[in-house]
């Protein structure tokens, strides 16, 4: 009698340990060092390495994005037979929505314990704007969202881990509020802009003084050619007729200076 009540105990501390170690994992953001691990509406996550000690051969690991203040919600789902459906993604954030959505990571085995997993990331709203029920969608803008992974058996959830920590998403700022006038730029950056624009302007009068004063010195010369006009006079060989030197009547003589 006693040999079965400690064999019972021993059952149960086993079965109550397994589920807590199942459940002690919690999602977080990727450890790599990566650009844009949260945006307006995307977050990039560290996959689920070793995160579920039950192995199985159909087994899949889901993610569960969901508003923080839906994080309950979703638990009281979980247990529901069409879970993976019952929150579509395309309507999940909508007025009167369950505010969460299902989406798949990929099979158990894919996600084995290994050291070099830090390296590996899972980027949750990769698939943009889509349509379908369990797409990998982006995240409402600006919204706070929490995150839990979730092993799948036959379209049922068989282990969760825990949420993680809630995330705040970016709010673009509006192109109004952006002010670039002097008011917002510092005491050095005014008074280097200032020195920059009166070097600048002292240059340019620099350059046309000095264009002025070269145009001035300038002085037009005649221009004094070898042609005919420096000859008085001339043979013309070609022509028999011709006896006596030809006349230059365009000669004009040398001006001496």
């Amino acid at each position: 009698m006693k040999t079965n009540v400690v064999i019972r105990l021993v059952l149960q501390l086993t079965v109550c340990t397994y589920a807590v170690k199942s459940q002690t994992a919690t999602p977080v953001l990727t450890p790599a060092d990566l650009q844009g691990k949260i945006t307006t509406n995307t977050v990039i996550l560290k996959q689920p390495h070793c995160y579920f000690n039950e192995t199985c051969s159909d087994c899949e690991i889901w993610l569960v994005p969901a508003i923080s203040s839906a994080a309950n919600s979703f638990d009281g789902d979980s247990t529901n037979n069409n879970i993976l459906t019952l929150s579509p993604y395309p309507s999940a954030f909508g007025p009167q929505s369950k505010n969460y959505f299902l989406t798949k990571v990929g099979p158990q085995s894919d996600f084995p314990c290994d050291k070099s997993s830090d390296s590996l990331y899972f980027v949750v709203g990769s698939d943009g704007n889509c349509t379908t029920t369990n797409c990998n969608g982006i995240l409402p803008t600006g919204s706070v969202v929490s995150f839990k992974y979730v092993l799948v058996q036959t379209s049922r959830i068989t282990k969760v881990t825990n949420w993680s920590a809630n995330i705040t998403l970016f709010t673009p700022q509006k192109p109004a509020s952006i002010y670039d006038g002097f008011v917002a730029r510092s005491g050095a950056m005014v008074v280097i802009t200032t020195i920059l624009s009166v070097a600048l302007g002292l240059l340019l009068i620099f350059f046309i003084v000095l264009c002025a004063v070269c145009g001035q010195k300038k002085e037009s010369k005649p221009i004094t050619g070898r042609g005919s006009m420096r000859m008085p006079r001339y043979d013309t060989h070609n022509l028999k007729d011709r006896v006596q030197p030809y006349e230059n009547s365009a000669y004009e003589p040398e001006r001496r200076k």
